[in-house]
């Protein structure tokens, strides 16, 4: 299953319909260098957030209870400052956290949209569930993140110039020293404006796979968005970098041949008979990935592809004519080789080269151009083909 099921509740309330020109976002300060901005903080800080703290209630049989957030923008939406946390707090001991991102884009005729946050939502929810913080539900989610669209509207980028990015937490926030699920949870989304990851054309990166580093492991934590699967793989990516790489491959943890993600990036690699590949998520060891999800149905239904889920190892990546990696952050960006080392950093063999190592190959920009326009409403084909993924916020 590529999508999270979406309550029909939802659907029939979807946020789709134009904006009323008569009432508008306002407009991207002018003042500030949009062209300068990079995949980060730039500098820059944003009006609001939205934060609620919820004491964390069970019912008889002892599980969670639902619908504990508010949905009160009086109450919920704050000036963006620092959080009150005491030492004792879960997730700073025992790493109780979820976080999510997702983009909002100007898009060409006006509007402020969001792309698919409704996936986002439901990913969240399951991660609540394997870490035991009272899930945030979808139409909670989807009322705070537009409350902050609209509140910090003036600082998403003018139109194709980047987006604002969100990052939806969820922790656990109760004091208490015992190993056990928080007593109190925090639901809070900050923002802040992003500059396009490629300026001048798609790059292609370089990639280093390192046997005995693995991202997660069968049964663990690997298929939610746990804020505690990133730290770990600080220091081989710092260690994949030195040696003058992009970023890290990580293989999977059992046999170390086998490709999960780049990153915090989903995989695919492209086949000559117009055939993609792409790690399954039945291992539970990889994040399903929104943008990942799209970009396999536009494969199929745009590019006339053969998308396949399958376990896709190092030898197998030697008869791929293109690779590319995908995430909210950079959306699509294609992969000129991998390298394979030891733990010491000792190379395997010779690089595997897709194309010409340096650029994208022609179905990865094809992909890549798509979902840009559909992101920014710039194809009134794909926009009215794929409505329901884009979530229009009202001024």
């Amino acid at each position: 299953v590529q999508l999270l099921a979406i309550p029909k509740t939802l659907v029939a309330t979807k946020n789709s319909a134009p904006v009323n020109p008569k009432f508008h976002h306002p407009d991207p300060d002018p003042n500030i260098p949009w062209d300068s901005f990079s995949f980060s903080l730039n500098g820059v800080r944003t009006d609001y957030m939205w934060l609620n703290n919820v004491n964390v209630v069970s019912d008889s049989d002892n599980d969670i209870k639902d619908n504990l957030y508010s949905t009160n923008t009086k109450d919920c939406l704050v000036p963006l400052g620092p959080l009150p946390l005491h030492p004792t707090c879960t997730v700073l001991n025992y790493g109780q956290g979820l976080f999510e991102g997702l983009k909002a884009f100007r898009r060409a005729d006006g509007s402020i949209a969001l792309f698919r946050p409704e996936q986002n939502a439901l990913r969240m929810l399951n991660g609540a569930d394997r870490i035991l913080l009272p899930p945030v539900s979808v139409q909670t989610f989807l009322h705070a993140a537009d409350a902050v669209v609209r509140a910090n509207a003036k600082w998403v980028p003018p139109h194709q110039k980047g987006a604002l990015y969100l990052r939806p937490l969820l922790f656990g926030s109760g004091e208490d020293l015992g190993v056990k699920p928080s007593s109190q949870s925090t639901f809070c989304i900050y923002s802040s404006p992003v500059g396009n990851y490629f300026k001048g054309g798609l790059k292609a990166i370089r990639l280093q796979a390192v046997r005995g580093y693995s991202r997660a492991a069968p049964g663990g934590s690997g298929g939610v968005k746990a804020a505690g699967n990133y730290a770990p793989a600080f220091l081989v990516q710092q260690q994949v970098r030195q040696r003058g790489y992009d970023e890290a491959l990580f293989l999977d943890a059992v046999s170390n041949e086998a490709v999960e993600e780049a990153g915090a990036s989903n995989f695919f690699a492209v086949y000559p008979n117009n055939t993609i590949v792409t790690p399954p998520l039945s291992s539970e060891t990889i994040l399903p990935g929104i943008t990942r999800a799209s970009i396999m149905e536009l494969a199929k239904a745009e590019c006339q592809c053969e998308v396949v889920e399958k376990r896709l190892t190092l030898t197998d990546l030697k008869d791929a004519c293109e690779a590319f990696c995908c995430g909210t952050g950079a959306s699509i960006t294609p992969v000129g080789c991998v390298s394979v080392a030891n733990k010491d950093g000792l190379e395997e063999g010779t690089p595997i080269i897709f194309g010409d190592g340096t650029s994208a190959g022609p179905l990865t920009e094809s992909l890549y151009k798509i979902l840009l326009d559909l992101q920014m409403g710039t194809d009134s084909r794909l926009n009215e083909k794929y409505d329901d993924w884009i979530h229009i916020v009202e001024p």
